[in-house]
């Protein structure tokens, strides 16, 4: 799984610039095996987001436009503990 942030797009570059050292993994990568457990989220009180859990003890957390896009990107994720509402289990290690 790859995240890239596109620093030349126009939204980006409304960020203010004093809140970069505070934010982590504006460029990721992890594989699929590390990936612990995915649980989703609430994110400006919508459930559009989604946590996952890597096997390095961190958690990175990624907000969608909508529901839909959510459900997208769990498909194509590897089934390690997703909330029920994606009709997968639970898993613990």
């Amino acid at each position: 799984m790859l995240f890239d942030a596109d620093e030349y797009d126009d939204s980006f570059s409304k960020f203010d610039a004093k809140m970069f050292p505070y934010i982590d993994n504006l460029h990721g990568k992890w594989h699929f095996t590390e990936i612990r457990a995915i649980f989703s989220r609430r994110y400006l009180l919508q459930e559009k987001a989604l946590e996952i859990f890597v096997s390095n003890r961190t958690s990175v957390m990624f907000a969608f436009n909508d529901r839909s896009v959510v459900k997208k990107v769990v498909n194509f994720l590897p089934r390690v503990g997703v909330g029920g509402r994606y009709g997968l289990p639970q898993q613990r290690y």
